[in-house]
């Protein structure tokens, strides 16, 4: 059957099929003919080869957070103030902001808006522990009346803390605080 639309010169076809007749064009047609046959048998339930896994990169450990002090608390965090500018996974009733002072080992002062709290930090390793606090007794109205209660409980836990330049980040099991450190008062 010839198309009329498309002529093909006679010697072209007669080139075309010398050409099938050689060595290279039947390894050729056996390649295409298997390529099909696999393509045409893969079903939903047969899957292609998957490629090669990648390796992971390789882990490094984290750095080793500072040694404490021999007053037990990390020199990082000696003689600074931070003030919190987010707090993950709820928020300080009033809105804070939770105002941190760590004075001389181990001295450490806080404030979430509405008393003033004092008491005794230590640092081991990346955990943060803050004893039993002391503060004012004011009253505060709502809704920083929560303010107080929030703290206690935020502290009353060993602290994840962590330090990069200005920020720090203290995390309980609950929240993470985000706080900058602020120029010391003069």
């Amino acid at each position: 059957m010839y198309r009329t639309d498309h002529v093909i010169p006679r010697l072209r076809m007669r080139s075309l099929g010398q050409t099938a007749r050689t060595g290279t064009a039947r390894i050729l047609l056996s390649v295409v003919t298997l390529v099909a046959a696999a393509a045409t048998t893969a079903g939903p339930g047969l899957a292609a080869a998957a490629p090669a896994p990648i390796p992971p990169a390789p882990i490094r450990p984290a750095p080793a957070p500072p040694p404490p002090s021999a007053g037990g608390l990390s020199p990082l965090l000696a003689n600074t103030t931070f003030g919190s500018v987010g707090v993950v996974g709820g928020a300080i009733p009033g809105g804070g902001p939770l105002t941190i002072t760590f004075g001389p080992n181990p001295h450490v002062g806080l404030d979430a808006g509405c008393n003033q709290h004092g008491g005794r930090a230590t640092t081991v390793g990346d955990q943060l522990l803050i004893g039993s606090l002391i503060s004012t007794m004011m009253a505060c109205p709502p809704p920083r009346s929560g303010a107080d209660r929030w703290l206690a409980r935020f502290t009353s836990v060993p602290l994840r803390w962590h330090r990069v330049g200005p920020v720090l980040t203290l995390a309980s099991p609950r929240q993470t605080v985000i706080l900058t450190e602020r120029a010391p008062a003069r």
